[in-house]
């Protein structure tokens, strides 16, 4: 393994037990075993740290939600996605938890995530259709219902974390499974079980 990657799969480790604010580069290399001066090698500060971590994250959502060539997806597919989706934001979880202020606080990592989230929109879209054409999933030819199931899902996603803290949940693999039970609980009008 790198030094580099190293470095992001510690402090991926740290935020994700600690939060992005207890966690100094520093804590990063002496948890990863390199001095300061290999990490500032690699990453000037916490933020370069923070924003290859969301890269990171960006490319496992890619990844995870791309669909198989040439085969017909299925129920058991949909729900398989929607776990992907839960495990990508168990394995990146101080990101959602700390989203609206780590997004606040960094113009470049703010503008990079309105990118990402406006593909992932356009990637729900097409795996909408996907699952529509298999039979499914019902067509929404609403154009505003469809748009609101998209939105209800990512805010789903996005926030599930807050909500387990706020309501004094703790945030483990076990909530995340609620969370899937939550989405499938959202999409369960849409699907065709006949």
């Amino acid at each position: 393994m790198s030094a580099r990657d190293k470095i992001l799969d510690t402090a991926l480790t740290l935020f994700n037990k600690e939060g992005t604010s207890s966690v100094s580069t520093n804590h990063i290399a002496e948890a990863a075993g390199i001095s300061p001066g290999n990490l500032y090698y690699h990453f000037h500060n916490k933020e370069e740290i923070i924003r290859e971590l969301f890269e990171r994250l960006y490319a496992a959502t890619d990844a995870g939600f791309a669909l198989p060539a040439g085969k017909i997806p299925t129920l058991d597919d949909l729900q398989q996605y929607v776990r992907i989706n839960y495990k990508i934001l168990w394995n990146y979880r101080f990101v959602y938890r700390e989203l609206a202020a780590l997004l606040r606080n960094d113009p470049e990592l703010k503008s990079n995530f309105a990118a990402y989230r406006k593909r992932s929109f356009e990637g729900f879209d097409q795996l909408f259709d996907a699952f529509v054409s298999s039979g499914v999933l019902s067509a929404v030819n609403d154009s505003e219902v469809r748009t609101n199931l998209a939105e209800t899902i990512w805010l789903i996603t996005e926030f599930w974390p807050n909500s387990l803290e706020i309501g004094g949940k703790p945030v483990n693999e076990t909530q995340m499974e609620r969370g899937v039970g939550l989405m499938m609980q959202v999409l369960e009008p849409f699907i065709n079980r006949s």
